[in-house]
């Protein structure tokens, strides 16, 4: 009796604190940088809904154009998908939207490589499919946008970005 009594004081200043506040749902354009390994720039469109998401993303490494290395420089366009797994929680009724959500998802699409350097055998490597499972971390702001941490299997793996809604 007493655990219980402790899990509904656990959940209940939660859900009465993050009541107000609703979780973000609709279209928003995903904006941000990749920051580790490298960096670059990620831009998307996404369809927000209450346990998923769908979204179209472009990241891009483009550290190799700044810094003299060997390596190609990386654009990737992919379209996925996304479980928001504390979405589930607020769909079976445990409680309000807290302020966060955490997303675990899959992108799969096209990667294009390009370098100054390329030889034969790399312009023949440009065109890989990529496929990036990814975990995302989202937190609302007050104007209806939300600020993203995210990590994933395409480099650079770990992207700060903000979501602008469109609606």
């Amino acid at each position: 009796m007493r655990q219980i009594l402790l899990l509904i004081l656990f959940f209940l200043p939660s859900s009465a604190l993050f009541a107000r506040q609703q979780a973000p749902r609709g279209e928003y354009v995903q904006v941000g940088a990749a920051i580790s390994p490298g960096y670059g720039l990620s831009v998307g469109m996404l369809s927000v809904q209450s346990i998923y998401t769908r979204e179209i993303q472009i990241i891009s490494d483009l550290k190799p154009l700044f810094i003299d290395r060997g390596d190609q420089a990386r654009v990737a366009a992919l379209a996925g998908v996304s479980l928001r797994l504390l979405g589930v929680e607020r769909l079976v009724g445990y409680g309000g939207y807290r302020g966060f959500d955490v997303d675990i998802g899959l992108r799969t699409g096209p990667g294009l490589s390009f370098s100054t350097r390329d030889t034969r055998v790399d312009k023949n490597k440009r065109f890989v499919l990529l496929v990036e499972p990814y975990v995302r971390f989202s937190h609302a702001l007050k104007n209806s946008s939300a600020l993203v941490l995210e990590a994933g299997t395409a480099s650079p793996y770990f992207r700060l970005a903000v979501w602008i809604p469109l609606n």
